[in-house]
């Protein structure tokens, strides 16, 4: 009686169809209408709505006899629930859940269903802290995509191979393979994965200091998911846009981005990128002398990684907190949270980090009583090194400024100036008037 009523539109009356079809022990609709009431929920945000319905999908799919049919229909609601599950953090869930999917695929000799499952598989295993295993997952993937010749195929492991390198510090290959993902194609709509791989090639632009690039990848990101308004979509791009502003300097704009982009997170329950946005969010908060709001939202953010077990980016977070700490003072704290950071980010064999929590170092050991010139000079020069090896332009400059104000206090003029001289222009070059205002006032100081 209800599909004759609504026969229209049915898609708008799933979850009413889906509870007549599971009352009346209609297997094969309940399951259908469980999965399109799941799909509805994930493009929504309603990430905990979503698991419920696949999950009472796959209850009902046990109703129906074991064929391949069954089997295929096994295999799809397996990856549909893995996507809002990763929303929730339940990555072990993920894990047994992608294990179950590989050992359907394979049974079915579906090659593309294999490939996709690997991607998953890549992405779980980079957010908890396996690097290497995500990288060869997605490899794995993007090698099947080819053979298989499947364009989707390749979009998926491209992107979430690219999020693989850019942990890791390998900012040209991430860029190369976000940039062939996110290539818009001929009369198509953008897909989601369009949309994130732009958002996270604003992040890895970021990164190497092509501030402007990157803005123009995640103002366009930003505008596209807030116009379709699907799933993550949306918190991704905030997320991104966000990050890139406040690697910038542009202290302003990247509290309003990351501030809408928390609210979003907040009213969805979603889990995996409120740890980047309150982070950042903390960090312009204690660079712009909120000092107290600032430590909170850091530590938020690192609660949740160890709450849901998503490590990836963690030792950012950490270095982070180590500034707050120092900027209000509390200079133990600050050197334990920087050590913290620095081992997290090599256990994790996160570069990048490696290199910023060095930096982190070289700062507390500059300012704690009396200052430690010798272990803060150090710590400045093994950051610079490793910032120069990976690109990181914004960062390079950051240890030119700390050398430069370094060199000042020990009375060594010719070194301090020219290092203050690389960091200006560094800064000119990049657009970041923020810091280049704090080193144009360290060069005054010598007039």
């Amino acid at each position: 009686m209800t599909e004759r009523l609504h026969a229209d539109h049915l898609d708008e009356h799933v979850e009413r169809l889906a509870y007549h079809a599971v009352r009346g022990e209609v297997w094969q609709k309940a399951v259908s209408y469980r999965q399109q009431a799941g799909a509805r929920a994930q493009d929504r945000a309603a990430f905990g709505e979503a698991v419920a319905h696949f999950e009472q999908a796959l209850e009902a799919l046990a109703h129906l006899p074991e064929d391949g049919d069954t089997r295929v229909l096994a295999l799809d609601l397996r990856l549909a629930l893995v996507r809002p599950l990763m929303s929730l953090g339940e990555h072990e869930r993920r894990l047994a859940l992608l294990g179950e999917a590989e050992a359907l695929a394979r049974a079915l000799d579906d090659w593309a269903q294999l490939g996709r499952v690997l991607v998953s598989k890549g992405v779980v295993l980079r957010q908890t802290g396996d690097s290497d295993g995500g990288i060869a997952a997605g490899q794995q993937a993007l090698a099947l995509a080819a053979a298989l010749r499947d364009t989707t195929l390749q979009e998926q492991a491209s992107v979430h191979l690219g999020h693989a390198y850019f942990g890791i510090g390998d900012f040209g290959r991430a860029a190369e393979l976000l940039r062939r993902s996110a290539a818009p194609q001929s009369g198509t709509p953008r897909t989601d994965r369009q949309i994130q791989s732009q958002a996270w090639l604003t992040r890895t632009l970021g990164e190497l200091g092509a501030f402007a690039e990157g803005r123009r990848y995640g103002e366009e990101a930003l505008r596209l998911s807030t116009l379709e308004g699907r799933g993550q979509d949306p918190l991704v791009a905030h997320g991104s846009l966000g990050l890139l502003c406040l690697a910038q300097g542009d202290l302003e704009h990247a509290v309003r981005v990351l501030e809408q982009g928390l609210a979003l997170c907040r009213a969805s329950g979603e889990r995996l990128w409120v740890s980047p946005i309150a982070a950042g969010l903390g960090y312009a908060a204690a660079l712009q002398g909120r000092l107290a709001e600032g430590r909170a939202l850091l530590e938020e953010a690192i609660s949740v990684t160890i709450r849901t077990g998503v490590r990836f980016n963690s030792a950012c977070y950490v270095a982070w907190l180590s500034e707050a700490c120092r900027l209000a003072g509390h200079g133990e704290e600050a050197w334990q949270h920087a050590r913290q950071a620095l081992d997290l980010a090599r256990q994790l064999k996160e570069r990048p980090h490696e290199a910023l929590a060095l930096h982190q170092l070289g700062v507390v050991y500059a300012h704690v009583d009396p200052p430690d010139f010798e272990q803060a000079a150090a710590h400045y020069r093994q950051a610079l090194a490793l910032a120069e090896a990976l690109g990181m332009r914004p960062l390079v400059a950051h240890c030119r400024l700390g050398l430069g104000k370094l060199y000042r206090r020990t009375g060594k003029r010719e070194q301090a100036q020219e290092h203050f001289a690389d960091a200006t222009t560094m800064y000119r070059e990049m657009g970041m008037t923020y810091w280049l205002e704090k080193a144009e006032t360290q060069m005054g100081k010598w007039a």
